[in-house]
Protein backbone atom coordinates (compact mmCIF):
# COMPACT_ATOMS: atom_id res chain seq x y z
CA UNK A 1 0.00 0.00 0.00
CA UNK A 2 2.46 2.33 0.98
CA UNK A 3 4.30 1.41 -2.55
CA UNK A 4 1.07 2.46 -4.16
CA UNK A 5 0.98 5.83 -2.95
CA UNK A 6 4.74 6.27 -3.65
CA UNK A 7 4.24 5.09 -7.11
CA UNK A 8 1.60 7.40 -7.35
CA UNK A 9 3.14 10.97 -6.27
CA UNK A 10 5.96 9.48 -8.37
CA UNK A 11 4.58 9.75 -11.48
CA UNK A 12 2.54 13.29 -10.40
CA UNK A 13 6.01 14.64 -9.93
CA UNK A 14 7.29 17.67 -12.08
CA UNK A 15 10.61 17.96 -11.29
CA UNK A 16 11.31 15.41 -14.28
CA UNK A 17 9.33 17.05 -17.03
CA UNK A 18 11.30 18.86 -19.59
CA UNK A 19 10.25 22.29 -19.94
CA UNK A 20 9.32 24.69 -17.31
CA UNK A 21 9.48 22.47 -14.76
CA UNK A 22 12.76 20.53 -15.70
CA UNK A 23 14.46 24.25 -15.46
CA UNK A 24 12.68 24.94 -12.06
CA UNK A 25 14.15 21.72 -10.94
CA UNK A 26 17.59 22.70 -11.70
CA UNK A 27 17.24 25.66 -9.82
CA UNK A 28 16.13 24.78 -6.75
CA UNK A 29 18.57 22.05 -7.29
CA UNK A 30 21.47 24.47 -7.29
CA UNK A 31 19.98 26.56 -4.24
CA UNK A 32 19.40 23.14 -2.72
CA UNK A 33 22.91 22.30 -2.31
CA UNK A 34 24.12 25.86 -0.96
CA UNK A 35 21.51 25.46 1.56
CA UNK A 36 22.29 22.14 2.94
CA UNK A 37 25.86 22.94 2.23
CA UNK A 38 25.71 25.17 5.08
CA UNK A 39 24.13 22.95 7.38
CA UNK A 40 26.80 20.44 6.47
CA UNK A 41 29.89 22.88 7.57
CA UNK A 42 27.97 23.10 10.69
CA UNK A 43 27.79 19.57 10.75
CA UNK A 44 31.58 19.68 10.62
CA UNK A 45 32.37 21.95 13.29
CA UNK A 46 29.76 20.23 15.41
CA UNK A 47 32.06 16.97 14.95
CA UNK A 48 35.37 19.32 15.35
CA UNK A 49 34.22 20.25 18.63
CA UNK A 50 32.42 17.67 20.39
CA UNK A 51 34.94 15.26 19.19
CA UNK A 52 37.87 17.03 21.03
CA UNK A 53 38.40 15.62 24.90
CA UNK A 54 39.68 19.17 25.82
CA UNK A 55 36.11 20.42 25.52
CA UNK A 56 34.81 17.89 27.92
CA UNK A 57 33.99 20.47 30.46
CA UNK A 58 31.86 22.17 28.33
CA UNK A 59 29.85 19.24 27.03
CA UNK A 60 27.45 19.49 30.80
CA UNK A 61 25.75 22.27 29.33
CA UNK A 62 26.90 22.14 25.40
CA UNK A 63 25.08 18.72 24.59
CA UNK A 64 21.61 19.43 26.08
CA UNK A 65 21.71 23.17 24.63
CA UNK A 66 22.73 21.55 21.29
CA UNK A 67 19.96 19.07 21.17
CA UNK A 68 17.21 21.75 22.54
CA UNK A 69 18.27 24.31 19.40
CA UNK A 70 17.14 20.95 17.68
CA UNK A 71 14.18 20.53 18.91
CA UNK A 72 13.44 23.78 18.92
CA UNK A 73 14.47 24.67 15.08
CA UNK A 74 12.78 21.15 14.08
CA UNK A 75 9.09 22.51 15.68
CA UNK A 76 9.64 26.12 15.01
CA UNK A 77 11.40 26.74 11.92
CA UNK A 78 8.91 25.50 9.20
CA UNK A 79 5.80 27.60 11.16
CA UNK A 80 8.23 30.87 10.50
CA UNK A 81 9.55 30.46 7.23
CA UNK A 82 5.51 28.98 5.77
CA UNK A 83 6.31 25.85 4.77
CA UNK A 84 5.61 22.60 6.69
CA UNK A 85 7.05 20.54 4.66
CA UNK A 86 5.33 17.01 2.53
CA UNK A 87 2.35 15.32 3.39
CA UNK A 88 -0.17 13.36 2.98
CA UNK A 89 -3.75 14.51 1.30
CA UNK A 90 -5.86 13.22 3.08
CA UNK A 91 -8.59 14.22 0.66
CA UNK A 92 -7.10 12.07 -1.98
CA UNK A 93 -6.90 9.32 0.06
CA UNK A 94 -9.62 8.66 2.41
CA UNK A 95 -11.73 7.24 -0.16
CA UNK A 96 -9.83 4.18 -0.49
CA UNK A 97 -9.84 1.31 2.51
CA UNK A 98 -6.21 1.79 3.20
CA UNK A 99 -5.74 1.32 7.26
CA UNK A 100 -4.95 4.10 9.13
CA UNK A 101 -1.72 2.84 10.79
CA UNK A 102 -0.50 2.42 6.84
CA UNK A 103 -0.84 6.14 6.28
CA UNK A 104 0.19 7.11 9.90
CA UNK A 105 3.29 5.64 8.88
CA UNK A 106 3.85 7.52 5.89
CA UNK A 107 2.71 10.86 7.49
CA UNK A 108 5.63 10.42 10.14
CA UNK A 109 8.29 9.02 7.07
CA UNK A 110 7.90 12.41 5.42
CA UNK A 111 8.18 14.19 8.64
CA UNK A 112 11.99 13.63 7.70
CA UNK A 113 11.67 15.97 5.27
CA UNK A 114 10.97 18.85 7.41
CA UNK A 115 14.01 19.50 8.71
CA UNK A 116 17.47 17.31 6.70
CA UNK A 117 19.53 19.96 8.20
CA UNK A 118 18.57 18.81 12.03
CA UNK A 119 19.44 15.12 10.64
CA UNK A 120 22.74 16.78 9.29
CA UNK A 121 23.67 18.67 12.66
CA UNK A 122 22.66 15.52 14.73
CA UNK A 123 24.64 13.51 12.43
CA UNK A 124 27.95 16.04 13.22
CA UNK A 125 27.38 15.69 16.93
CA UNK A 126 26.88 12.20 17.32
CA UNK A 127 29.79 11.82 14.69
CA UNK A 128 31.92 13.75 17.43
CA UNK A 129 30.43 11.93 20.49
CA UNK A 130 31.74 8.46 18.59
CA UNK A 131 35.09 9.54 18.18
CA UNK A 132 35.47 10.86 21.62
CA UNK A 133 36.97 8.61 23.99
CA UNK A 134 35.97 10.95 27.13
CA UNK A 135 32.56 9.93 26.81
CA UNK A 136 32.97 6.24 26.24
CA UNK A 137 33.23 6.92 22.44
CA UNK A 138 36.90 4.96 22.33
CA UNK A 139 37.03 2.05 19.36
CA UNK A 140 36.02 -1.06 20.48
CA UNK A 141 33.77 0.06 22.59
CA UNK A 142 30.10 -1.31 21.74
CA UNK A 143 28.32 -0.59 24.63
CA UNK A 144 29.18 3.18 24.63
CA UNK A 145 28.71 3.35 20.70
CA UNK A 146 25.27 1.59 21.04
CA UNK A 147 24.12 3.99 23.85
CA UNK A 148 25.47 7.21 21.71
CA UNK A 149 23.38 6.22 18.30
CA UNK A 150 20.66 4.52 20.76
CA UNK A 151 19.81 7.83 22.54
CA UNK A 152 20.61 9.95 19.61
CA UNK A 153 17.68 7.82 17.46
CA UNK A 154 15.23 7.70 20.11
CA UNK A 155 15.19 11.83 20.21
CA UNK A 156 15.34 11.90 16.56
CA UNK A 157 12.12 9.52 17.15
CA UNK A 158 10.74 12.18 19.51
CA UNK A 159 10.94 15.05 17.18
CA UNK A 160 9.44 13.47 14.18
CA UNK A 161 5.97 12.08 16.20
CA UNK A 162 6.24 15.74 17.56
CA UNK A 163 6.55 17.21 14.40
CA UNK A 164 3.48 15.39 12.94
CA UNK A 165 1.63 16.03 15.55
CA UNK A 166 2.22 19.63 15.15
CA UNK A 167 1.91 20.05 11.60
CA UNK A 168 -1.52 18.19 12.03
CA UNK A 169 -2.42 20.64 14.77
CA UNK A 170 -1.34 23.70 13.41
CA UNK A 171 -3.03 23.01 9.85
CA UNK A 172 -6.52 23.32 11.69
CA UNK A 173 -5.78 25.96 13.76
CA UNK A 174 -4.21 28.25 11.13
CA UNK A 175 -7.41 27.46 9.03
CA UNK A 176 -9.30 29.50 11.44
CA UNK A 177 -8.71 33.65 11.87
CA UNK A 178 -8.71 35.16 15.14
CA UNK A 179 -6.71 31.90 15.95
CA UNK A 180 -4.04 31.69 13.35
CA UNK A 181 -2.75 35.77 14.04
CA UNK A 182 -2.72 35.01 17.96
CA UNK A 183 -0.28 31.60 16.89
CA UNK A 184 1.66 33.71 15.06
CA UNK A 185 2.29 36.56 17.42
CA UNK A 186 3.70 33.37 19.55
CA UNK A 187 6.12 31.93 17.49
CA UNK A 188 7.30 35.91 16.81
CA UNK A 189 7.81 36.43 20.31
CA UNK A 190 9.44 33.31 20.57
CA UNK A 191 11.78 33.50 17.81
CA UNK A 192 13.37 37.21 18.77
CA UNK A 193 13.63 36.00 22.63
CA UNK A 194 17.30 35.00 21.98
CA UNK A 195 17.73 38.68 20.64
CA UNK A 196 15.79 40.22 22.89
CA UNK A 197 18.28 38.98 25.97
CA UNK A 198 21.03 39.74 24.31
CA UNK A 199 19.53 43.34 24.19
CA UNK A 200 18.66 43.72 27.85
CA UNK A 201 22.29 42.24 28.42
CA UNK A 202 21.35 39.19 30.21
CA UNK A 203 24.47 37.90 31.56
CA UNK A 204 25.85 34.73 30.14
CA UNK A 205 26.37 33.35 34.22
CA UNK A 206 22.52 33.98 34.73
CA UNK A 207 21.62 32.16 31.60
CA UNK A 208 24.03 28.81 32.08
CA UNK A 209 22.80 28.98 35.74
CA UNK A 210 19.15 29.03 35.14
CA UNK A 211 19.61 26.71 31.54
CA UNK A 212 16.78 23.77 32.28
CA UNK A 213 19.51 20.58 32.23
CA UNK A 214 17.87 18.67 34.28
CA UNK A 215 16.91 14.83 33.47
CA UNK A 216 13.07 15.34 33.18
CA UNK A 217 12.97 17.41 30.14
CA UNK A 218 13.54 15.82 26.83
CA UNK A 219 16.80 17.30 25.67
CA UNK A 220 17.99 17.22 29.29
CA UNK A 221 17.21 13.01 28.91
CA UNK A 222 18.92 12.60 25.57
CA UNK A 223 22.07 14.99 26.91
CA UNK A 224 22.29 12.76 30.06
CA UNK A 225 21.85 9.40 28.05
CA UNK A 226 24.64 10.59 25.21
CA UNK A 227 26.87 11.81 27.87
CA UNK A 228 26.86 8.54 29.98
CA UNK A 229 25.25 9.85 33.25
CA UNK A 230 22.04 8.52 35.05
CA UNK A 231 21.79 6.32 32.21
CA UNK A 232 18.40 4.06 32.73
CA UNK A 233 16.77 7.27 34.08
CA UNK A 234 17.25 9.08 31.25
CA UNK A 235 16.38 6.22 29.01
CA UNK A 236 13.30 5.68 30.88
CA UNK A 237 12.18 10.05 30.59
CA UNK A 238 13.10 9.71 27.26
CA UNK A 239 11.21 6.32 25.91
CA UNK A 240 7.92 8.41 27.92
CA UNK A 241 8.29 11.62 25.99
CA UNK A 242 8.20 9.33 22.75
CA UNK A 243 5.27 8.01 24.15
CA UNK A 244 3.56 10.51 24.93
CA UNK A 245 4.60 11.98 21.20
CA UNK A 246 3.03 9.25 19.51
CA UNK A 247 -0.27 9.49 21.51
CA UNK A 248 -0.21 12.94 21.20
CA UNK A 249 0.93 12.53 17.23
CA UNK A 250 -2.02 9.48 16.46
CA UNK A 251 -4.59 11.54 18.04
CA UNK A 252 -3.75 14.66 16.04
CA UNK A 253 -3.96 12.60 12.77
CA UNK A 254 -7.17 11.09 13.52
CA UNK A 255 -8.97 14.30 14.30
CA UNK A 256 -7.19 15.38 11.12
CA UNK A 257 -8.87 12.35 8.82
CA UNK A 258 -12.19 13.46 10.53
CA UNK A 259 -11.68 16.88 9.82
CA UNK A 260 -10.64 16.18 5.80
CA UNK A 261 -13.76 13.67 5.54
CA UNK A 262 -16.45 16.26 6.89
CA UNK A 263 -17.09 19.65 6.36
CA UNK A 264 -14.36 22.23 6.65
CA UNK A 265 -13.23 23.92 9.59
CA UNK A 266 -12.10 27.50 7.80
CA UNK A 267 -13.21 30.75 8.73
CA UNK A 268 -17.22 30.75 8.89
CA UNK A 269 -19.20 33.46 7.96
CA UNK A 270 -21.31 35.21 10.18
CA UNK A 271 -24.87 34.55 10.25
CA UNK A 272 -26.10 37.54 9.90
CA UNK A 273 -25.64 38.83 6.34
CA UNK A 274 -23.18 41.75 5.99
CA UNK A 275 -24.73 44.69 4.61
CA UNK A 276 -24.03 44.68 0.84
CA UNK A 277 -23.02 48.68 1.34
CA UNK A 278 -20.54 47.68 4.26
CA UNK A 279 -17.42 50.17 4.03
CA UNK A 280 -15.34 47.00 3.04
CA UNK A 281 -17.12 46.37 0.00
CA UNK A 282 -17.12 50.27 -0.79
CA UNK A 283 -12.99 50.22 -0.24
CA UNK A 284 -12.88 46.89 -2.64
CA UNK A 285 -15.21 48.87 -5.00
CA UNK A 286 -12.41 52.01 -5.08
CA UNK A 287 -9.77 50.80 -7.87
CA UNK A 288 -12.95 50.18 -10.14
CA UNK A 289 -13.47 54.05 -9.98
CA UNK A 290 -10.19 55.50 -10.00
CA UNK A 291 -9.06 52.77 -12.90
CA UNK A 292 -10.93 52.06 -16.33
CA UNK A 293 -11.99 48.92 -17.13
CA UNK A 294 -10.58 46.35 -17.66
CA UNK A 295 -7.97 47.35 -15.55
CA UNK A 296 -9.81 48.07 -12.42
CA UNK A 297 -12.23 45.66 -12.47
CA UNK A 298 -9.42 42.91 -12.42
CA UNK A 299 -7.61 44.81 -9.48
CA UNK A 300 -10.68 44.36 -7.88
CA UNK A 301 -11.08 40.91 -8.23
CA UNK A 302 -7.28 40.13 -7.31
CA UNK A 303 -7.61 42.42 -3.70
CA UNK A 304 -10.80 40.42 -2.79
CA UNK A 305 -9.69 37.00 -4.00
CA UNK A 306 -5.90 37.95 -1.81
CA UNK A 307 -8.02 38.96 0.95
CA UNK A 308 -10.05 35.68 1.39
CA UNK A 309 -6.50 33.70 0.87
CA UNK A 310 -5.67 32.15 4.26
CA UNK A 311 -2.51 32.07 2.68
CA UNK A 312 -1.73 35.63 1.52
CA UNK A 313 -3.30 36.67 5.08
CA UNK A 314 -0.39 34.88 7.04
CA UNK A 315 2.12 36.39 5.08
CA UNK A 316 0.65 39.61 5.07
CA UNK A 317 0.20 39.61 8.92
CA UNK A 318 4.58 38.28 8.99
CA UNK A 319 5.74 41.07 7.15
CA UNK A 320 4.44 43.74 9.70
CA UNK A 321 5.01 41.78 12.51
CA UNK A 322 7.84 39.43 12.20
CA UNK A 323 10.09 41.46 10.34
CA UNK A 324 9.77 44.40 12.90
CA UNK A 325 10.16 41.93 15.93
CA UNK A 326 13.47 40.68 13.88
CA UNK A 327 15.73 43.68 13.34
CA UNK A 328 14.11 45.79 16.29
CA UNK A 329 16.27 44.14 18.55
CA UNK A 330 19.47 45.01 16.48
CA UNK A 331 18.14 48.40 16.68
CA UNK A 332 18.11 48.82 19.85
CA UNK A 333 21.66 47.38 20.45
CA UNK A 334 23.83 50.28 20.43
CA UNK A 335 26.77 51.83 21.77
CA UNK A 336 27.17 55.30 23.76
CA UNK A 337 27.79 57.81 20.73
CA UNK A 338 27.84 55.54 18.26
CA UNK A 339 24.82 55.71 15.89
CA UNK A 340 24.74 52.01 14.41
CA UNK A 341 23.94 51.27 10.65
CA UNK A 342 21.20 49.03 11.49
CA UNK A 343 19.57 51.80 13.86
CA UNK A 344 19.90 54.42 11.47
CA UNK A 345 18.00 52.37 8.29
CA UNK A 346 15.93 50.43 10.51
CA UNK A 347 12.77 51.25 9.40
CA UNK A 348 14.44 50.45 5.47
CA UNK A 349 15.38 47.18 6.48
CA UNK A 350 11.95 46.59 7.76
CA UNK A 351 10.33 47.65 4.46
CA UNK A 352 12.50 45.45 2.22
CA UNK A 353 11.78 42.56 4.26
CA UNK A 354 7.75 42.69 4.27
CA UNK A 355 8.80 43.48 0.43
CA UNK A 356 10.81 40.26 -0.16
CA UNK A 357 7.58 38.18 1.75
CA UNK A 358 5.06 39.55 -0.14
CA UNK A 359 6.68 38.61 -3.50
CA UNK A 360 6.18 35.00 -2.50
CA UNK A 361 1.80 35.54 -3.05
CA UNK A 362 2.18 38.69 -5.27
CA UNK A 363 4.13 38.93 -8.01
CA UNK A 364 7.11 36.36 -7.99
CA UNK A 365 3.62 34.01 -9.01
CA UNK A 366 1.56 36.06 -10.72
CA UNK A 367 -0.57 33.36 -11.79
CA UNK A 368 -0.13 31.15 -9.18
CA UNK A 369 -3.52 31.48 -7.18
CA UNK A 370 -5.63 31.51 -10.46
CA UNK A 371 -4.24 28.27 -11.34
CA UNK A 372 -6.63 26.33 -13.86
CA UNK A 373 -8.78 29.59 -14.07
CA UNK A 374 -5.92 31.17 -16.18
CA UNK A 375 -7.61 30.06 -19.31
CA UNK A 376 -9.98 33.38 -18.83
CA UNK A 377 -7.16 35.65 -19.28
CA UNK A 378 -6.85 33.62 -22.77
CA UNK A 379 -10.13 33.47 -23.62
CA UNK A 380 -11.91 36.93 -22.52
CA UNK A 381 -11.09 39.85 -24.96
CA UNK A 382 -8.85 41.60 -22.78
CA UNK A 383 -5.21 42.57 -23.93
CA UNK A 384 -2.34 40.52 -21.47
CA UNK A 385 -0.23 43.20 -21.25
CA UNK A 386 -3.31 44.62 -19.34
CA UNK A 387 -3.93 41.67 -16.93
CA UNK A 388 -0.30 42.29 -16.02
CA UNK A 389 -0.86 45.78 -15.71
CA UNK A 390 -3.62 45.27 -13.27
CA UNK A 391 -1.73 42.49 -10.97
CA UNK A 392 1.21 44.66 -10.61
CA UNK A 393 -0.74 47.82 -9.61
CA UNK A 394 -2.60 45.24 -7.47
CA UNK A 395 1.23 44.44 -6.15
CA UNK A 396 1.57 47.57 -5.55
CA UNK A 397 -1.71 48.53 -3.53
CA UNK A 398 -0.91 45.65 -1.38
CA UNK A 399 2.88 46.94 -0.83
CA UNK A 400 1.59 50.33 0.12
CA UNK A 401 -0.52 49.39 2.52
CA UNK A 402 1.98 46.78 4.09
CA UNK A 403 4.34 49.83 4.32
CA UNK A 404 1.93 52.40 6.18
CA UNK A 405 1.57 49.38 8.60
CA UNK A 406 5.43 49.28 9.22
CA UNK A 407 5.84 52.68 9.28
CA UNK A 408 3.01 52.99 11.50
CA UNK A 409 3.91 50.54 14.33
CA UNK A 410 7.59 51.60 14.19
CA UNK A 411 6.72 55.12 14.77
CA UNK A 412 5.39 54.10 18.38
CA UNK A 413 8.80 52.36 18.68
CA UNK A 414 11.37 53.42 20.75
CA UNK A 415 13.53 54.32 17.80
CA UNK A 416 14.22 57.52 16.04
CA UNK A 417 12.35 58.25 12.73
CA UNK A 418 12.92 61.24 11.43
CA UNK A 419 10.77 62.49 8.69
CA UNK A 420 13.99 62.05 6.30
CA UNK A 421 14.49 58.34 7.21
CA UNK A 422 10.93 57.72 6.78
CA UNK A 423 10.89 59.08 3.24
CA UNK A 424 14.33 57.02 2.19
CA UNK A 425 12.22 53.73 3.77
CA UNK A 426 9.42 54.31 1.94
CA UNK A 427 10.72 55.58 -1.59
CA UNK A 428 13.56 52.37 -0.91
CA UNK A 429 11.13 50.02 -1.42
CA UNK A 430 8.82 51.43 -4.22
CA UNK A 431 11.63 51.43 -6.44
CA UNK A 432 12.60 48.02 -5.47
CA UNK A 433 9.35 46.73 -6.19
CA UNK A 434 9.19 48.21 -9.13
CA UNK A 435 12.37 46.11 -10.43
CA UNK A 436 11.02 42.81 -8.63
CA UNK A 437 7.87 43.24 -10.26
CA UNK A 438 9.18 43.65 -13.01
CA UNK A 439 11.46 40.43 -12.54
CA UNK A 440 8.34 38.61 -11.55
CA UNK A 441 6.74 38.80 -14.58
CA UNK A 442 9.30 37.29 -16.64
CA UNK A 443 9.02 34.38 -14.04
CA UNK A 444 5.56 34.06 -13.82
CA UNK A 445 5.38 32.80 -17.16
CA UNK A 446 8.75 31.24 -17.71
CA UNK A 447 8.28 29.18 -13.87
CA UNK A 448 4.64 29.06 -13.43
CA UNK A 449 3.65 27.09 -10.06
CA UNK A 450 -0.22 26.45 -9.03
CA UNK A 451 -0.86 27.43 -5.48
CA UNK A 452 -3.86 26.77 -3.15
CA UNK A 453 -5.07 29.64 -1.88
CA UNK A 454 -6.78 28.04 1.56
CA UNK A 455 -3.49 25.84 2.49
CA UNK A 456 -1.53 28.83 4.91
CA UNK A 457 1.61 27.18 4.16
CA UNK A 458 3.28 25.98 0.69
CA UNK A 459 6.79 24.92 1.18
CA UNK A 460 7.97 24.21 -2.30
CA UNK A 461 6.84 27.62 -4.03
CA UNK A 462 8.02 29.51 -1.19
CA UNK A 463 11.37 27.83 -0.69
CA UNK A 464 11.91 28.87 -4.58
CA UNK A 465 10.49 32.07 -4.66
CA UNK A 466 12.66 32.90 -1.63
CA UNK A 467 15.63 31.76 -3.41
CA UNK A 468 14.84 33.55 -6.60
CA UNK A 469 14.95 36.70 -4.65
CA UNK A 470 18.04 35.89 -2.86
CA UNK A 471 19.64 35.78 -6.42
CA UNK A 472 17.92 38.70 -7.95
CA UNK A 473 17.91 41.38 -5.30
CA UNK A 474 21.33 42.46 -5.52
CA UNK A 475 20.40 42.91 -9.56
CA UNK A 476 17.53 44.66 -8.54
CA UNK A 477 18.89 46.62 -5.51
CA UNK A 478 22.52 47.70 -7.79
CA UNK A 479 21.11 50.91 -9.12
CA UNK A 480 19.88 51.76 -4.96
CA UNK A 481 22.88 50.72 -4.37
CA UNK A 482 24.72 53.59 -6.69
CA UNK A 483 22.33 55.84 -4.98
CA UNK A 484 23.60 55.11 -1.41
CA UNK A 485 27.50 54.90 -2.72
CA UNK A 486 27.02 58.66 -4.38
CA UNK A 487 25.39 59.76 -0.74
CA UNK A 488 28.56 58.45 0.99
CA UNK A 489 30.97 59.89 -1.17
CA UNK A 490 29.76 63.07 -1.59
CA UNK A 491 27.72 63.92 1.72
CA UNK A 492 24.18 64.95 0.27
CA UNK A 493 21.33 64.28 0.83
CA UNK A 494 20.02 66.01 -2.63
CA UNK A 495 22.65 64.02 -4.23
CA UNK A 496 21.02 60.54 -2.92
CA UNK A 497 17.42 61.10 -3.51
CA UNK A 498 18.54 62.50 -7.38
CA UNK A 499 19.95 59.07 -7.67
CA UNK A 500 16.93 57.80 -6.38
CA UNK A 501 15.07 59.44 -9.18
CA UNK A 502 17.63 58.12 -11.68
CA UNK A 503 17.00 54.57 -10.66
CA UNK A 504 13.28 54.69 -10.76
CA UNK A 505 13.42 56.23 -14.60
CA UNK A 506 16.03 53.17 -15.07
CA UNK A 507 13.33 51.09 -13.33
CA UNK A 508 10.43 51.79 -15.74
CA UNK A 509 11.97 51.20 -18.60
CA UNK A 510 13.27 47.98 -17.18
CA UNK A 511 9.59 47.28 -16.40
CA UNK A 512 8.30 47.89 -19.47
CA UNK A 513 10.82 45.95 -21.56
CA UNK A 514 10.40 43.04 -19.00
CA UNK A 515 6.61 43.34 -19.73
CA UNK A 516 6.91 43.28 -23.78
CA UNK A 517 8.59 40.36 -23.02
CA UNK A 518 6.39 38.41 -20.56
CA UNK A 519 3.24 39.19 -22.66
CA UNK A 520 5.10 37.44 -25.69
CA UNK A 521 6.08 34.42 -23.67
CA UNK A 522 2.85 34.15 -22.51
CA UNK A 523 1.22 33.92 -25.80
CA UNK A 524 3.79 31.62 -27.59
CA UNK A 525 4.08 29.21 -24.25
CA UNK A 526 0.33 29.42 -23.71
CA UNK A 527 -0.55 25.36 -23.62
CA UNK A 528 2.12 24.79 -21.11
CA UNK A 529 1.08 27.51 -18.80
CA UNK A 530 -1.89 25.97 -18.76
CA UNK A 531 -0.98 22.70 -17.72
CA UNK A 532 1.91 23.49 -15.45
CA UNK A 533 -0.73 25.70 -13.43
CA UNK A 534 -3.88 23.02 -14.06
CA UNK A 535 -1.49 20.24 -12.40
CA UNK A 536 -2.54 19.03 -8.91
CA UNK A 537 0.00 17.38 -6.84
CA UNK A 538 -0.64 13.72 -6.39
CA UNK A 539 -1.79 12.03 -2.92
CA UNK A 540 1.52 13.43 -1.26
CA UNK A 541 1.25 17.44 -1.02
CA UNK A 542 4.51 19.86 -0.14
CA UNK A 543 3.15 22.36 2.06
Amino acid sequence: MIRAILWAQWRSMRTLRVGTAFRGAIFSAITGLLFYGFWAFLAIVADAFFSSPGNLALFRLAVPVSLLVVLLYWQIAPVVSASLGASLDLKKLIVYPIPRERLFAVELLLRVTTCVEMLLLMSGILSGLLRNPAVGGEPGASFAAARLVGGALVFVVFNLLLSAGMRNLLERLLLRRRLREVLMLVVVFAGVMPQLLIVFRVRNDTLTGNFPTAVFWPWGAAGHLLLNTSVLPAMGILLGYVALAYGFSRRQFDRSIRADAGPGIADRPDKSPRPASSWSDQLMRLPSRLFTDPVGAVIEKELRTLIRSPRFRLVYIMGFSFGLAVWLPMALRQRPGHDSITRTHFLTYVSVYALVLLGQVTFWNAFGFDRTATQVWYALPIPFARVFQAKNITALIIISTELAMVVGIALALPVPHPPARIAEAVVVTLISAVYLIAFGNLISVRLPRSMDPERVTQGGAARSMNAMAFFLFPVALAPIGLAYWARYVFSSETIFFVMLGLAAAVGLVVYWVALDSAVKTALQRKESILDELGRSDGPLSTS
